[in-house]
C-alpha cells in the first residue's frame, strides 16, 4: 500500500475508532444493578406525598389557541391526583385542569364549558388536548415518575456521569396512545436528578422529549426532620410532530408534603 492510500484510509480509521469509544462509553448493568437504580428513583418519588407549584410559562405550537405566556398553579397529590390551573394577564382563568387516576375534567372558564374524559383516550377533544398532556409529561419529571413498562422490562446503561434507562411504553399506561413509545430517561449518576425524558418510535427518532434543569433543594414541610428533595424549576416539553407544540414552565415555588 502505497502512501496515499494510507492517508486516505486515515479518516476511517479515526471514524471507527470514535465509533468504537461511544459504543464503549455506555455500559449496561447487571440486573441486581439495574434494580437498585430503579429502587432509587422510586425512593425519590415515594417522598413525595404532596406537592403544590407556583410558576409562569410560555406555550407554542399548531395545536394551541394561541401562543403566550401564562401563570399557574399546579397540586399533587400521590399518586394520581393533579389540578393545574392557568392565568393570562390580570389573573384572567383560561384553564382548570383536575385529574384523578385515569379520568379528567377540564374546565374552561371563559367558554363556560367542561370537557370529561379518560387520560387512554386517543381521541383529541380540544385544542388544548397537546398542552395538557405536555404539561403532564413536564410535571411527572418534576416528580421524578418514569412511565413505561414495568421495572422488569428496563434496561439500564451507565456512563461516567449519567444512567440511561429504556422503557417500553405499554397500552395500559395513562400516558399511552396509538404510538409505540420507548421510554428513554436520563439520569444523573451521583445526584439522581432526572435529566431529561425522550419518547421515541426508533433509535433516532425523538416524538417527545421532556428536560429538567436547574435543580435546587426543596425543605420537606412535614413535623418530623426529614432531608430536602432536590426538584428541577425549569422544564421544557416539546412534542416534535406536525400537530405539537411546546411548554416551558419556571417555577416560583414549590412547596412539599405540607398538611391539608
Amino acid at each position: 500500500m502505497n502512501a496515499a492510500s494510507r492517508w486516505a484510509l486515515l479518516p476511517m480509521v479515526f471514524l471507527v475508532g470514535c465509533a468504537g469509544m461511544l459504543q464503549e462509553s455506555l455500559r449496561p448493568l447487571e440486573d441486581g444493578q439495574e434494580q437498585q437504580v430503579l429502587q432509587a428513583l422510586r425512593q425519590k418519588e415515594l417522598t413525595i406525598l404532596t406537592l403544590r407549584g407556583l410558576f409562569h410559562g410560555s406555550i407554542s405550537g399548531s395545536g394551541v389557541p394561541f401562543s403566550q405566556n401564562i401563570l399557574g398553579t399546579v397540586s399533587y397529590v400521590r399518586p394520581d391526583v393533579l389540578d393545574l390551573k392557568a392565568f393570562i394577564r390580570m389573573g384572567v382563568p383560561v384553564m382548570d385542569f383536575h385529574r384523578k387516576g385515569n379520568e379528567y375534567e377540564l374546565y374552561f372558564p371563559a367558554e363556560g364549558k367542561v370537557v370529561i374524559g379518560k387520560m387512554d383516550e386517543t381521541q383529541e377533544r380540544t385544542a388544548w388536548d397537546h398542552t395538557v398532556m405536555l404539561s403532564i409529561r413536564a410535571l411527572d419529571a418534576v416528580l421524578g415518575k418514569i412511565s413505561g413498562g414495568s421495572s422488569k422490562e428496563a434496561r439500564v446503561w451507565k456512563s461516567n456521569e449519567r444512567y440511561r434507562i429504556d422503557l417500553p411504553q405499554t397500552q395500559s399506561s395513562a400516558m399511552a396512545s396509538q404510538d409505540d413509545f420507548t421510554v428513554r430517561t436520563w439520569v444523573d449518576a451521583q445526584t439522581m436528578d432526572l435529566i431529561s425524558i425522550e419518547y421515541r418510535r426508533s433509535f433516532d427518532d425523538i416524538v417527545i422529549s421532556v428536560e429538567c434543569e436547574d435543580y435546587r433543594e426543596v425543605q420537606i414541610t412535614t413535623t418530623e426532620e426529614s432531608s430536602p428533595v432536590r426538584l428541577p424549576f425549569l422544564v421544557r416539553a416539546t412534542d416534535y410532530r406536525p400537530s405539537g407544540g411546546s411548554i416551558t414552565l419556571h417555577f416560583k415555588e414549590f412547596i412539599v408534603n405540607a398538611a391539608s
